[in-house]
């Protein structure tokens, strides 16, 4: 059986504080181009200590003997019982995303998209990953009538034949829809031809 733990802050949790958890990494809102998917963490566990808002939450399996990241997810819901056994709902870093992006007046209209993606990723404070590829030729215009950083990237995505996912090592990757994908894109599909889980990894403890 896998092995996993979960570090919730700097407060790490093992499968024996663990009650259940699962993870779903969508590629797909409906299957085509265009696509910004959350991954979503939810977790149930013996809480051991306090747990502040929005904290960082690390899932990692034991994988020959090493321990793998499966993501990067920041709390977002939670309750807890009397008993003290806390749930957990946390999303990745496309959560970050769905804020109105009001672009800096440094910053000059229309722009490459390429450029585009590098803004909105430091927006959201994360890194682009060396393998999105986008292209320079195509522009975009001021994201007026309150375009979140989230729907610029669905834009740019269209434009450019895939689909945008945080990887798990908390990095945006564009995944061209047509060609190959890197290893960790791999994920199921509903004979209705839609993604129901991204990376195959979905914890059962």
């Amino acid at each position: 059986m896998m092995e996993y733990k979960v570090v919730i802050d700097t407060t790490e949790y093992t499968d024996a504080d663990i009650q259940s958890g699962n993870i779903e990494r969508p590629l797909f809102d409906e299957l085509g181009i265009g696509n910004a998917c959350m991954a979503m963490l939810k977790i149930v566990f013996k809480q051991k200590s306090t747990i502040p808002r929005m904290s960082k939450i690390v899932p990692k399996a034991l994988v020959d003997g090493q321990w793998e990241q499966l993501g990067v997810f920041y709390l977002d819901e939670r309750s807890v019982k009397p008993t003290g056994v806390m749930t957990v709902v946390a999303y990745d870093s496309m959560l970050k995303a769905d804020k109105v992006w009001v672009p800096d007046q440094s910053l000059e209209f229309p722009m490459p998209m390429d450029d585009a993606v590098d803004v909105i990723a430091g927006l959201m404070g994360i890194e682009v990953d060396t393998r999105t590829k986008v292209s320079s030729t195509y522009t975009i215009d001021y994201p007026a009538n309150d375009y979140t950083l989230r729907d610029v990237l669905k834009y740019i995505a269209v434009a450019n034949g895939g689909n945008w996912t945080i990887t798990r090592e908390d990095k945006l990757l564009l995944v061209p829809l047509v060609g190959s994908t890197p290893p960790e894109t791999h994920y199921l599909i509903e004979e209705e031809g839609f993604a129901i889980t991204f990376g195959g990894d979905r914890i059962l403890v």
